[in-house]
């Protein structure tokens, strides 16, 4: 009886064995790398999670000096301290992550789809540049990851900071490796619209080199001639490229072209019917559908307004600061004259009292194409509820209702020209008036503003580089390049130490009229309305970088926190 047991023992483990062999071990319902990652497809599908990730809606100077969010904000009065997390490092680290991976798995794939797969590695550098980018900003050097992790890489995970030099020529590198297998713009089939191109990384890399370049040059960093000069040659390349151009529709649009380039999508969005087809100013899109993925909702309101500060910086209509004595600004006695005889664009996105805007968010105030007047709402300066500062702007905020396609511009080709402006001025303390001819004065042509040329900086006696700096912040405003322009030029120390005001209230037009009769807010000595006292905004040295996450320290000892910071 025992010799029959083992006897039928022995058949069922040979019937097992037997039986294994002939198993089919892959994950039915698990992609796995044993299956995954063996064609062109895979990596391309593979890529697609990038750039959903890619910044969006909301990605405002809340943060600056130009803008006053909703209550106050740490960073912008420096009241921020060290915390255990930050999301700009998990993040930041996790995309990271995905892109070893990917490039790792490029590494292992078959000799057949080798040369197919070389744009989507192209891709994962620009990603893997992208977002260590985003960590240089904020920390300066940081660990150096080209591989994914595993627990037994001790010299990784518990190995010091990389330099900042290490960080920002890694970037740098990706970034080339990258331009020389991404496709031009031109090249990029139909269906493929919105993945990074040549011209994407190019202008990536203009944007890295003139904030590093800047940086070092301000802060007293060596090589800064090394990445400003590359600053120069990345954003010529862009324009000489011929791919990408400003919106400018004039014909249809008159100088409103610069206001509904923002507020583009399938659907009719502005008087001519333009769609986003019908622009090429975009390089770098998070792009939406309305049909697939619908635009978030954006919308200024008491929650963000201009402050003083930035529109005061914008120029009268002929190019003059409106403190210059020659200048034709009107004072603030009533409340339109300071929106009078103005840079243009600032009639496009400031509302000025008493005047008709439309609102996406509420149908009833969306704009009626055929009889515009017969819809909307007229903006009274309701303090409290459509402004805190008694500046109210539309930039990016459609005029109609959901479903919206507004795609979110990453990298767009103004931010081009404004980039080869500056740099060539860092480089050679000075620019022509050719150069400011096919860089800056494209911007002003577009919404018919006097040019920009070195006869008049002469004539006013202005200064070339503080003229390039504001165009740079009028342009750009609201779309969240503010903090790390006054960080990089380093005037963060003088420029955020400043209240944050609004409009000029006592004794003008504000204080008289009954409408506003029971708005009470406090006032500094020039009778503007005082949202935050400089007493209570204070930038020191160490706010240049941000404090690395106190639980990243306490994980990897060898990690050293940043100058000032506990």
């Amino acid at each position: 009886m025992k010799t029959r047991k083992i006897l039928l023992i022995c058949l069922i483990s040979l019937f097992t064995i037997s039986c294994e062999k002939g198993l089919d071990l892959q994950s039915k319902d698990v992609i796995t790398d044993a299956v995954y990652f063996k064609t062109v497809e895979d990596f391309k599908l593979y890529l697609n999670q990038f750039y959903p990730e890619l910044p969006s809606f909301n990605a405002d100077d809340d943060m600056s000096d130009i803008t006053k969010p909703s209550g106050f904000n740490s960073v912008s009065n420096s009241s921020y301290v060290p915390s255990p997390g930050d999301g700009t490092w998990d993040f930041s680290y996790r995309m990271i992550r995905y892109a070893n991976y990917a490039l790792e798995s490029a590494n292992k794939a078959s000799d057949d789809i080798k040369s197919g797969i070389k744009v989507y590695e192209a891709e994962a550098k620009f990603f893997r540049a992208f977002h260590y980018f985003n960590l240089l900003k904020r920390f300066g050097g940081v660990p150096l990851i080209d591989k994914t992790l595993t627990l037994n890489d001790t010299e990784y995970l518990y190995g010091p900071r990389a330099t900042r030099e290490a960080i920002a020529d890694f970037i740098v590198k990706d970034l080339d490796e990258a331009i020389t297998d991404l496709p031009l713009e031109s090249d990029i089939s139909a269906g493929d619209k919105g993945r990074v191109s040549k011209g994407a990384a190019q202008a990536f890399k203009a944007r890295v080199c003139l904030f590093e370049g800047t940086w070092r040059k301000y802060h007293g960093l060596s090589d800064a001639d090394k990445f400003i000069s590359a600053a120069v040659d990345a954003s010529k390349a862009v324009i000489d490229s011929e791919e990408y151009k400003l919106f400018d529709r004039r014909d249809v649009l008159g100088d409103l072209s610069y206001k509904y380039y923002f507020t583009l999508s399938t659907l009719k969005s502005n008087p001519a019917g333009l769609t986003k087809a019908d622009q090429s100013e975009t390089i770098l899109a998070n792009r939406y559908d309305q049909d697939i993925r619908e635009s978030p909702r954006y919308e200024h309101s008491h929650e963000l307004c201009p402050t003083k500060k930035l529109a005061d910086m914008y120029l009268d209509k002929n190019g003059v600061p409106i403190t210059h004595a020659s200048s034709v600004f009107k004072g603030y006695n009533m409340v339109l004259d300071e929106y009078q005889d103005r840079d243009p664009r600032m009639d496009i996105f400031f509302v000025k009292p008493f005047e008709r805007f439309w609102l996406f968010s509420q149908p009833v105030y969306n704009v009626n194409w055929d009889d515009p007047e017969s819809t909307g709402i007229i903006y009274n300066v309701d303090f409290g509820f459509w402004t805190q500062t008694g500046y109210r702007n539309l930039k990016g905020v459609s005029e109609i209702s959901f479903p919206m396609g507004m795609d979110w511009p990453v990298i767009r080709y103004t931010e081009v020209l404004l980039i080869y402006a500056e740099a060539l001025h860092e480089k050679n303390g000075k620019i022509t008036d050719d150069e400011l001819k096919i860089s800056i004065n494209k911007l002003r042509d577009r919404v018919s503003m006097v040019h920009l040329t070195n006869a008049h900086v002469s004539k006013y006696g202005l200064d070339m580089l503080t003229e390039i700096r504001r165009e740079r912040t009028i342009e750009l405003s609201l779309e969240g390049y503010r903090l790390d322009d006054l960080r990089r030029w380093k005037t963060a120390e003088v420029e955020l130490k400043e209240p944050l005001r609004g409009v000029k209230f006592q004794g003008t037009e504000y204080e008289t009229n009954p409408l506003w009769e029971n708005v009470k807010y406090d006032y500094d000595s020039e009778g503007c309305i005082l949202l935050e006292a400089s007493s209570k905004r204070n930038f020191e040295q160490k706010h240049y970088l941000f404090p690395l996450p106190t639980r990243q320290i306490l994980l990897n000892p060898a990690l050293e926190q940043n100058p000032g910071w506990k």
